[in-house]
């Protein structure tokens, strides 16, 4: 009898009842008490004949009853019904890829091993598979691969991952691709079967809520699963945290299997396992209890005596301990040869020490707790989402000082607790406590150790041993962590448990983006109360009938009080104190001075004398820089703006910058940021009105200009905004040294920029706040900030208005102008287009009649009116050919070319773009040469000339790349796509759009979207 046949017919019909009872492999091995590799090598006919138990089994886990219950009974002992025989053209699907990563790296389609290459393929594969279905950042993959990274990084990225792909690929059209691009990074997609790791976790899910007989057999088939070391084949992975938490899975895993194989007395089943995992783990003491109880209980008395005295010397010598009581309570069970926990009691049970009391270090409760709703919420999602983990939970909450992000960690974790049987841990790590240093991690791991009954004479005298110490009792264990006012995350990283089940909330004034990116911690950030959440706390202190009386108080109340609680509480007891007073006047007097409307009286609530403290504490230069920080626009500033301020080098300045921070003046959200909240930057402003702040004002305003001026000269080479004088003494400029650099500067410091240019404008400081504007004016366009562009550039046309500055003026009408044709705001548009060319002409300036003719033209393209676009195009050219303005006549050349190829007038598109390309060689005017090489481009693509179509746009994109001008040639990329793709060239149209979805990408255009669409059409 052929039984390959017969196991191939028994699995086609098992696979045929499955899919009509709608259940999954990993569904029926549960119902039939089976392991899910048993049932997918029944369906795929790599199984012996089934035994009659199982075969029953899978009968009544599947529902089957008469002929179909008696058609797979038959199946299993004999030939196939012919009744049942399927048709002999049914062709089965392809089998999905199976990735193994407990062990060697390996990868199977069907029975078929699929090769993935060698080296980075295998890291990159490896990182994502053991984050399988969530996203992995860019940066993580980035780190591993390269020590130092080449200069496009992304690009290498992808083509490993593209290579990745097409092994991986399953070959069905319609299953969605294995690896995916998403906004977080990339992501591997399988299901459970797929991967032996979230088989291995389900198993031992199941093992948790099955009976103890099926628990060790699911265990046992759960770790029969492991062949090695994680990813052992990849050593850039070996000591990666996930792959840390893996191990520990398995090793909590075992102390469970050995547990309940001693308890059914069938020690020898899991010999190998802990002899493998002691070798492994030689100080391990759980392992080693288990180790020896069940060599005991395998009549192997000597061996395990042997064993205790091994661990015992390690113990002694490499670490000055002696063994624990679960190692002393084993040891002694065997010298009396007393029988192996003939009633399953707890390995954590001693006689000699009594097992302590699950830790509950919470602070109490808030009093009344009001309001974050949304952030509670976002907690317990990710709670929910946490409860079968692949590795602990984290939740990183951030937030300035005050926000009362403590508050909401110790509310949030009191009303979880019983979702911690195992218990809470808590530690004030004083990451930014002024009157101490912060808490080492070491300190912390001794306090933890303690509440988890470790006494004094246990614990090990080497660091890293109390840390592995510290992690081994957590393994397995469901306890939550509230790591409070933590400095950073290297701070945190070694307090966090090595195995899933905890959970861990961190709080810090910082962001702790190294949390976020590296150990995939959740980020949480703690603003200032809501209107709503902040009316409430008002309520519940006051009474929601004098608020309800009063709404339009309270909301100016609200607003007065910046949403901090501190604020929000004093006038609230206020309110309390004094019911005779209205919420009006109270609002009233915040409106006049909201710290004196604060004040209390008492000097450990007012908030004035709580910023006093601090402030009369420090050095004559952190107190001016403090004073100064008050005439900053924005509450947060960089490094150099504070060296402009003071008038000092930045390295003068950080230490005066550390002071404050120290004493909670200031935060530092990132490295060399700062930042303070808005009522200490009204306390630092009030300061400052003793200070001559002029100078200083100067200074700050010269830093912003000459490094916005240098930043913009980056991202456009070929503007000219004219010249501009050196910056005053003591102004600190740190120009950016490439286009990204730049425009990294520009997505900082934007923000700042145009509250420098409202207060310039509004200061006195005129030619400041046209100048700012114009130098920002390149980024806010590209990057689509319209209405910052308007608001900008009518201060700038307001404040040369006033100077009588005719080009100033000239130009801010031509920004807002631009503005507008983007706006949609087409008469805006003409209204600012005219004003312009009036003063152009009477100011007799030739180059901002060109200027002006050139975006009229583009109005006119806007609208449809092609016609006139080449005419304003032409009077351009002619300006400046009158005007000998070379440069200017290149682009209205190059204007001209364009109008002429959307008239359909190509042949005339190419002469015009041809002389275009000769001015802008003439003037070495590299960018003018770009955009006319695009153009020329575009009428050969239109004319048909494919080879002169391609050669022009690769001219085009040399060219933008040695400008460092990415937006541009990703612009030109994507016309280079479209012309692959119109010859039938899919390959060359998918890598020069996946050239230019990278860097759109990473400029976060909204062009990517329909570049990403285009590949999607291609099958990318």
């Amino acid at each position: 009898m052929d039984k390959s046949g017969e196991a191939s017919g028994f699995g086609v019909l098992l696979r045929a009842g499955r899919h009509a009872a709608g259940v999954s492999q990993r569904e029926l091995a549960a119902r039939a008490g089976l392991s899910v590799a048993a049932v997918r090598d029944l369906e795929q006919g790599r199984s012996r004949r089934p035994r009659p138990t199982a075969v029953e089994a899978l009968v009544g886990a599947l529902g089957l009853s008469g002929d179909g219950a008696a058609s797979l009974r038959h199946a299993a002992t004999g030939p196939y019904p012919a009744a049942q025989q399927p048709p002999a053209r049914q062709v089965q699907p392809a089998e999905p890829i199976r990735l193994a990563i407990l062990g060697p790296l390996t990868v199977h389609g069907g029975r078929e091993a699929v090769p993935v290459g060698r080296g980075s393929r295998r890291v990159v594969l490896g990182r994502l598979a053991l984050s399988m279905n969530a996203p992995v950042p860019v940066s993580d993959l980035v780190s591993l691969l390269w020590e130092t990274p080449p200069a496009a990084p992304a690009n290498a990225l992808h083509t490993y991952l593209s290579r990745l792909r097409s092994a991986l690929q399953p070959p069905a059209p319609d299953r969605a691709a294995v690896i995916s691009r998403t906004p977080a990074g990339y992501q591997l997609t399988l299901t459970d079967e797929q991967l032996d790791l979230a088989e291995f976790r389900h198993q031992v899910r199941q093992a948790r809520r099955a009976e103890p007989a099926v628990a060790l057999d699911l265990l046992e088939a759960a770790l029969a699963l492991w062949h090695g070391a994680p990813l052992a084949d990849i050593p850039q992975l070996r000591d990666h945290p996930l792959v840390t938490a893996v191990v520990e899975e398995r090793i909590a895993a075992t102390l469970r299997y050995a547990e309940l194989a001693l308890t059914a007395g069938q020690a020898d089943r899991c010999l190998r396992q802990l002899r493998e995992l002691t070798t492994a783990n030689p100080l391990h003491e759980p392992l080693h209890a288990r180790l020896i109880a069940a060599l005991a209980a395998s009549n192997l008395q000597a061996c395990a005596l042997a064993s205790y005295t091994e661990i015992r010397r390690r113990l002694v010598d490499d670490l000055g301990v002696e063994p624990g009581p679960e190692l002393m309570n084993v040891h002694r069970r065997v010298l009396r040869q007393e029988p192996m926990f003939e009633t399953a009691p707890s390995f954590d049970e001693s006689p000699v020490a009594d097992k302590p009391r699950p830790p509950a270090q919470l602070p109490a409760d808030i009093h009344r707790f009001t309001g974050r709703t949304a952030a509670l919420a976002r907690l317990d999602g990710i709670l929910d989402a946490g409860h079968h983990p692949p590795a602990v939970v984290i939740t990183a909450v951030s937030g300035t000082a005050g926000v009362g992000k403590t508050a909401l960690a110790v509310h949030w974790a009191h009303q979880v607790v019983d979702q911690f049987p195992d218990g809470q841990l808590y530690v004030n790590l004083r990451g930014f406590d002024p009157g101490g240093s912060p808490m080492t991690p070491d300190e912390a791991v001794g306090g933890f150790l303690d509440a988890l009954g470790v006494t004094p004479q246990r614990l090990p005298a080497d660091p890293t041993t109390r840390l592995g110490l510290y992690r081994s009792l957590l393994a397995g264990k469901r306890i939550l962590l509230v790591l409070d006012n933590a400095r950073d995350a290297e701070q945190v990283r070694p307090l966090l448990p090595g195995a899933p089940g905890c959970f861990a909330v961190v709080t810090s004034r910082n962001p702790l983006s190294g949390l976020v990116a590296a150990d995939g911690a959740h980020p949480l950030t703690v603003e200032a109360l809501s209107q709503n959440d902040a009316r409430q706390l008002l309520a519940h202190r006051i009474g929601s009938h004098r608020t309800s009386a009063e709404p339009d108080a309270v909301a100016e109340i609200v607003d007065q009080c910046a949403g901090l609680p501190i604020a929000l509480a004093i006038t609230a007891a206020r309110a309390a104190t004094q019911p005779g007073l209205s919420l009006a006047d109270l609002a009233s007097d915040l409106l006049g001075n909201r710290l004196d409307a604060l004040s209390t009286g008492d000097a450990s609530t007012d908030v004035r004398s709580v910023f006093s403290w601090s402030y009369q504490a420090l050095s004559p230069a952190a107190a001016r820089l403090f004073r100064l920080l008050g005439r900053h626009p924005t509450p947060e500033l960089s490094t150099a703006a504070a060296a402009s301020l003071l008038g000092l080098p930045s390295a003068r300045v950080r230490p005066v910058l550390s002071e404050l921070t120290r004493a909670h003046l200031v935060s530092e959200y990132a490295l060399g940021r700062y930042a303070m909240h808005d009522l200490l930057h009204e306390y630092a402003s009030q300061l400052a009105l003793d200070e001559q702040p002029d100078a200083a004002t100067v200074r700050m305003l010269d830093h912003y200009l000459h490094t916005a001026r240098a930043a913009d000269r980056l991202l456009d080479p070929a503007r000219d905004p004219g010249p501009l004088g050196p910056p005053s003494a003591g102004v600190t400029v740190v120009p950016p040294t490439d286009h990204n650099e730049a425009l990294r500067w520009f997505t900082t410091e934007h923000r700042v920029l145009l509250a420098a240019v409202d207060y310039a404008a509004n200061a006195g400081f005129g030619p400041y706040a046209w100048q700012l504007a114009d130098a920002a004016a390149t980024f806010l366009y590209r990057q689509g900030m319209w209405h910052d562009q308007v608001t900008a550039q009518r201060h700038a046309l307001h404040a040369a208005a006033q100077s009588a500055d005719v080009p100033a003026q000239g130009s801010a009408h031509v920004h807002l102008a631009r503005t507008y044709i983007r706006l949609r705001e087409y008469h805006e548009t003409e209204a600012h287009l005219r004003a312009a060319l009036e003063l152009y002409r009477e100011h007799g300036d030739p180059d901002g009649q060109a200027q002006t003719h050139h975006y009229f033209g583009a109005l006119r393209e806007q609208q449809g009116r092609h016609r006139e676009a080449l005419d304003h195009a032409q009077q351009a050219v002619a300006i400046c050919r009158a005007s000998g303005l070379r440069f200017g006549l290149g682009h209205a050349l190059n204007a001209v070319s364009w109008y002429h190829i959307l008239l359909g007038n190509h042949h005339d598109a190419l002469t015009a773009g041809q002389e275009a390309i000769k001015v802008t060689q003439d003037l070495g005017d590299r960018a003018g040469q770009a955009n006319a090489w695009d153009t020329i481009g575009y009428a050969y693509h239109h004319l048909g000339d494919d080879d002169a179509a391609v050669a022009s746009y690769r001219r085009a994109i040399d060219l933008y790349r040695d400008l460092g001008d990415r937006y541009y040639g990703s612009l030109t990329l994507t016309r280079l796509a479209e012309r692959h793709r119109a010859a039938g060239r899919l390959d060359s149209a998918r890598d020069a759009y996946q050239q230019a979805l990278v860097v759109l990408e990473e400029l976060t255009h909204p062009d990517s979207e329909r570049v990403r669409a285009e590949l999607l059409h291609l099958g990318m």
